[in-house]
């Protein structure tokens, strides 16, 4: 149990331009998904907004939103550029009203990060060799894409908004005139930083003169982009003073860029609170309120930076998408009842993928328009068997809705596979919802067994109404010869500790996706000397793309060998033979062990097929090998469907 807190100056009411906070916690701009296709709002998002704001969040920004009729970004996003969006925009303003707390809106535009439209920039610089060269803006263009900010502000204002943002962060189209690894201009848009700011200041001057000057604009920028020949906090803070001039009322500061993702949307590798240095730096520049941003989804981290002066305010983002009463529960000390954001980015590459936000935690995230928690017509007695995300979720959801529920687990420790996924180093933070769940599940009176191997005579026992079969899935073993000797383990036992590893062993990974790249994660920093074995053309499938990009980089960089479009042909005490899937050329690797990571056979079907005439729900792993995501809705579903 964590120590009750108290958070004064995150509880703190505080004033942004004439709007007034309750607390210091805002709620950033951040892309569900969820609109229309053709940018309108829905009951969806309205619903899912709705929720945020019941859970006592101070500010929300709305997110991301199109300010131009050619700008795309990669799926459903709303958009501001006419009047046909105003209806369904104050539905969404309107539906956020008792809250009573300020609601705001994000004007976006992608620039040379659009994927569905012509990409365009201030100058012909591609986002990277695999992108199209973007449409260099000619000065009229400019004129153009700069009154559209300011018709979309003025819709923003008609919809009932508070506020509006400028999003100038991330490398999108007012950061791409900022950086010179974007704009190598040289007309009056380009060359000093003065001249570089100059596209982001019109956007405020115009968005003052369609709005009034009384109009509350803010601003995002990206403190720092993070890569090499990029513009450091310093340049920032000198646009930053320059907004101020113009008129902005406050600057929500992030990082990053395409190349440093990672800085802009921190996975669970990173420390909390990693980019206050850049918040507290530029706060010392303006007189205007800074939002500091990064991981600040642990209280006692978010009051220091307040306390601290490193910020005037806090952004709490995919916290809110675990949790829509973490202000709430924070601001009463009621640290152990937060569902914890784990900050695996499930929810960010989802909608990356152009598809709509879940999340890893929290089920309801996405269906907030439909989901009903209502107690059951008839208490049953529910059997679940594995405790890994999905039993978690399922006993846990069949309980609040008022069934007798028993947790049975074949292991010492609840959490299925999450004991193991936790052991690479840069996922530890998976067994914060391990532990927050057995809290919850305790709480609720859920009677748990540890160590049982569950069978039929188990279950004739206990005589349950329904079983759900949550047993996760086996270890796939491949017909490869020699995969049976002793010189080779399953990846799991290594990242159970089951096993010693010398330093400079030499062990061959085969299998490149999320258990294989953890696997051999952790074998690096045990000091052995790994090479990843992979018939795909790229390792790392499973993982979100943030955290995929920057692990396969820090593998290579830890002197990882990855070997892809390689099929192991056989395994020797001392050797591993292996062929190209290219051009069925044949090579060999001395290795002195061989560690398997090559997918998952489900091992829930045995149990259910010899339990007949009793109801039974095969779910997660044991039913289909999936991810996270998956395993926690199908958890919630099996609990709303007994």
């Amino acid at each position: 149990m964590r120590e009750t807190s108290t958070f004064a100056r995150l509880a703190a009411p505080f004033e942004v331009a004439g709007l007034q906070l309750p607390n210091r916690v805002v709620m950033p701009a951040m892309g569900t998904g969820l609109p229309e296709h053709d940018g309108s709002c829905n009951d969806a998002t309205i619903a899912y907004y709705r929720r945020r704001a019941e859970g006592g969040v101070g500010m929300i920004t709305i997110e991301a939103s199109l300010v131009s009729p050619d700008a795309y970004g990669v799926g459903p996003e709303l958009r501001l550029h006419g009047e046909q969006f105003v209806p369904g925009l104050t539905r969404l303003v309107d539906a956020l009203r008792p809250s009573g707390i300020p609601v705001g809106i994000q004007l976006w535009h992608p620039g040379r990060q659009t994927l569905l439209g012509e990409p365009i920039a201030p100058s012909p610089i591609p986002l990277s060799s695999r992108t199209p060269v973007p449409h260099e803006l000619t000065v009229e263009e400019i004129a153009t894409l700069v009154d559209y900010y300011a018709l979309s502000a003025w819709v923003s204002k008609e919809a009932g908004f508070d506020f509006v943002e400028i999003h100038g962060a991330h490398c999108y189209l007012p950061c791409e005139f900022i950086s010179p690894l974007s704009n190598r201009r040289t007309d009056a848009y380009g060359g000093s930083l003065e001249n570089r700011a100059r596209f982001p200041l019109e956007l405020v001057e115009a968005i003052r003169g369609r709005c009034g000057p009384d109009y509350p604009v803010m601003y995002r920028i990206s403190g720092a982009e993070g890569a090499d020949g990029g513009f450091e906090v310093e340049d920032a803070a000198a646009v930053c003073r320059l907004l101020e001039a113009a008129g902005v009322c406050a600057i929500s500061v992030s990082a990053g860029n395409w190349y440093a993702l990672h800085q802009t949307i921190g996975p669970m590798f990173l420390p909390r609170g990693f980019l206050l240095p850049l918040a507290e730096r530029i706060r010392g520049a303006v007189d205007v309120p800074v939002i500091a941003v990064g991981r600040l989804d642990d209280p006692d981290v978010a009051e220091r930076a307040l306390a601290d002066g490193q910020a005037d305010l806090v952004a709490v983002g995919r916290a809110l998408i675990a949790d829509p009463d973490w202000p709430r529960k924070a601001l009463a000390g009621e640290l152990d009842e937060i569902r914890p954001c784990m900050s695996c980015n499930a929810c960010v590459d989802l909608v990356a993928n152009a598809q709509q936000a879940r999340c890893a935690v929290n089920p309801e995230v996405g269906r907030d328009h439909t989901w009903r928690l209502e107690a059951a017509s008839r208490p049953r007695r529910v059997m679940v068997v594995g405790s890994g995300p999905a039993g978690l979720e399922a006993a846990r959801i069949a309980r609040l809705r008022g069934h007798e529920v028993s947790l049975w687990e074949r292991d010492s420790a609840l959490g299925g596979k999450l004991d193991v996924a936790s052991r690479a180093p840069s996922k530890g933070a998976v067994l914060s919802f391990r532990d927050y769940e057995a809290r919850v599940l305790d709480g609720l009176g859920v009677e748990i067994h540890l160590g049982v191997e569950v069978d039929e005579g188990t279950i004739a026992a206990e005589r349950p109404d329904v079983v759900v079969v949550a047993t996760g899935a086996d270890p796939l073993v491949p017909p490869i010869p020699g995969i049976a000797g002793p010189n080779v383990i399953d990846a799991q036992e290594i990242l159970h500790g089951r096993g010693e590893v010398a330093p400079g062993e030499r062990l061959a990974v085969v299998g490149g996706s999320a258990t294989g790249c953890e696997t051999a994660e952790w074998l690096v920093a045990a000091g052995a000397e790994v090479t990843i074995v992979e018939m795909l053309p790229s390792v790392g499938q499973g993982i979100e793309l943030i955290t995929r990009r920057h692990l396969i980089t820090e593998l290579r960089e830890a002197g990882v060998t990855i070997l892809t479009n390689a099929k192991v042909t056989s395994i020797e005490p001392l050797a591993l033979h292996f062929e190209s899937m290219v051009d069925g050329s044949a090579g060999t690797l001395e290795v002195d062990r061989v560690a398997t990571a090559v997918g998952w056979r489900p091992r829930g079907a045995a149990l259910a097929e010899r339990l007949a005439g009793t109801e039974v729900h095969v779910l997660g792993d044991a039913d289909r090998p999936g991810d996270f995501v998956g395993a926690i809705n199908a958890g919630a579903d099996a609990g709303l469907a007994v």
